[in-house]
C-alpha cells in the first residue's frame, strides 16, 4: 500500500513538472481527450434521443398494436373486435386510413396528404390531441376536419375555410387500360362526388412528417369518401398497458383473433429502429477513434517525459525500485490523464446538450443555413437522452484507452539501466 502512495504521488508530481513545455504537451493531451469525451457524449445523447422521440411519436401516432383483415380488405363490423380487446384490458378505435388528393384555393391540387377517419371521442380519449390543438376545436361533425399544423400552413387554409377532398382510389376507377394497353374512359364505373370539408381545428404533435400529411375526418366521411360501408374499418388501432411489454396481450389478441392480422408499432417500424440502432453503434465506433488519438498522444507525452526524467528513474531503481513499481508509475499517469479528461469531458458534453438548441440557432444564424431541417428529421427540435450506462461505459473505454497508451513509455521506463542513466546524466 505504501508503494502504491508512492507510485501516485510520483505520478501526479510527474503531470505538473516545472518545465513548461513538458506542461504544454500534457495539457494537450488532458485537451484530446476532455473532447474527445465530450463528442462522445454528445453524439450518443443525441442519437440516443432521437431514437427515443422517435418511439415516442410513432407509438402517439400509430398506437401501441394495429389489428387488419387479412390481404388489406376493410374490415366489415369492426364492434366484436372491440368487444374482444376491451376483454383483454386494453382500448381500441376503429380507423380508415387512406390517401387522398386536396383540391384548395381554386383549381390547385395536393396529393400529399392522408385523411384518418376516427370517431370524434376517439380523437380525445384515445389518440389524445386535444393535448395538440394549436387552434379551433376537436370538432368533426358537419363533415369538420382537424390538420397538421404544417399541412394548414402549406394549403393555406385557415380554421373556417372550406376545401375539397378526392379519392385517389375512386379517381383511378374512372379510367382502365384495354387490352393493347391503351388508356380509355371506364364507362361501367360509377361516378361520384368529392367530399366537401371544413376546417375545424389545427395540431401539431411535432412529428414533422404525420402533421404536415394526416388529417383527421370522421370515420363515417371517411367510409362515404372511400366507399366503404357504414359501420367498417381499414385497422383497428390499439393500446395497452405498457407499449414496450405487450407480447403477452398480442399472443392472446392472435389467439382470438385468427383470421386478423396483429401487428405491434415495434414490427411495424422494425426498419427504421434498426437503422436507428445501428447509427448508434457505428457513431460510437467511429468516435472512439477521437479517444485513440488522444491515447497517442498520452504516449507520445509520456515517452518525452520518461527521457526528460531519466536521471530521476535511474535514482528510484537505484535507492531500490523495482520495474514493476516504475511501470506502475507511468501507468498512473496515463490512467489520471484519461480519468481528469473523462470527467472534464462528461461537463463539457454535458453543458453543450444543455444548450444544444441555442448553439444549434447560433450556428444557423452564423452560417445562414438551417442545420436541423424539420422536414428531414421529423422533429421541431435537436433532441437529446443521456444515459447513465452510455456515460459509465464512454469513461471506462477512455480511461483504458488512455492506460494503454501509457504501456510503451511504461515499459522503456523500466528497462532503464539505473548505473547508465545516472552516468550519462
Amino acid at each position: 500500500m505504501d508503494f502504491m502512495r508512492v507510485e501516485l504521488f510520483l505520478a501526479g508530481r510527474y503531470l505538473r513538472p516545472r518545465r513548461n513545455v513538458v506542461s504544454l504537451i500534457t495539457f494537450s493531451s488532458l485537451l484530446g481527450v476532455t473532447l474527445g469525451v465530450a463528442v462522445l457524449l454528445v453524439v450518443l445523447a443525441v442519437m440516443t434521443g432521437f431514437t427515443d422521440l422517435m418511439k415516442a411519436k410513432l407509438i402517439e401516432t400509430q398506437a401501441h398494436f394495429q389489428i387488419r383483415a387479412p390481404g388489406n380488405y376493410a374490415i366489415g363490423n369492426y364492434e366484436p373486435i372491440l368487444r374482444e380487446v376491451k376483454g383483454l384490458g386494453a382500448q381500441a378505435a376503429p380507423v380508415i386510413r387512406n390517401p387522398v388528393l386536396v383540391q384548395y384555393g381554386g383549381n390547385a391540387l395536393d396529393a400529399r396528404c392522408l385523411v384518418m377517419g376516427v370517431r370524434s371521442r376517439d380523437l380525445v380519449e384515445r389518440l389524445k390531441l386535444d393535448r395538440a390543438l394549436k387552434a379551433g376545436k376537436i370538432d368533426l361533425e358537419g363533415r369538420g376536419a382537424v390538420l397538421g399544423e404544417p399541412m394548414a400552413r402549406r394549403l393555406r387554409l385557415h380554421v373556417g375555410d372550406k376545401f375539397i377532398v378526392h379519392s385517389a382510389n375512386r379517381l383511378a376507377e374512372l379510367v382502365k387500360f384495354t387490352e393493347g394497353g391503351k388508356l380509355e374512359l371506364n364507362r361501367s364505373g360509377s361516378a361520384f362526388l368529392p367530399l366537401e370539408l371544413t376546417v375545424k381545428g389545427v395540431y401539431s404533435l411535432g412529428k414533422y412528417d404525420f402533421d404536415s400529411t394526416v388529417m383527421f375526418v370522421d370515420i363515417d366521411d371517411a367510409a362515404e369518401l372511400f366507399n366503404l360501408p357504414w359501420g367498417s374499418a381499414t385497422s383497428i388501432y390499439g393500446w395497452g398497458r405498457d407499449a414496450f411489454d405487450q407480447r403477452g396481450l398480442i399472443a392472446d389478441l392472435r389467439k382470438k383473433l385468427p383470421r386478423c392480422r396483429v401487428s405491434t408499432w415495434e414490427e411495424d417500424n422494425r426498419q427504421l429502429l434498426g437503422v436507428l440502432n445501428v447509427e448508434k453503434r457505428m457513431m460510437f465506433f467511429l468516435l472512439i477513434f477521437i479517444v485513440l488519438v488522444a491515447a497517442f498522444s498520452i504516449a507520445n507525452t509520456l515517452i518525452t517525459s520518461v527521457y526528460q526524467k531519466t536521471r530521476e528513474i535511474g535514482l528510484l531503481k537505484a535507492l531500490g525500485a523495482t520495474d514493476r513499481a516504475v511501470t506502475g508509475v507511468f501507468l498512473l499517469q496515463g490512467m489520471l490523464i484519461g480519468a481528469l479528461g473523462s470527467i472534464s469531458g462528461v461537463a463539457l458534453g454535458t453543458l453543450v446538450i444543455a444548450f444544444r438548441n441555442d448553439i444549434l440557432q447560433l450556428a444557423s444564424r452564423w452560417t445562414g443555413a438551417e442545420l436541423f431541417p424539420k422536414e428531414f428529421y421529423y422533429f421541431n427540435e435537436l433532441p437529446a437522452h443521456i444515459v447513465p450506462q452510455d456515460v459509465a461505459f464512454i469513461v471506462v473505454s477512455s480511461i483504458v484507452l488512455c492506460t494503454l497508451g501509457a504501456l510503451l513509455p511504461a515499459w522503456r521506463a523500466a528497462r532503464l539501466d539505473p548505473a547508465r542513466a545516472l552516468r550519462y546524466e
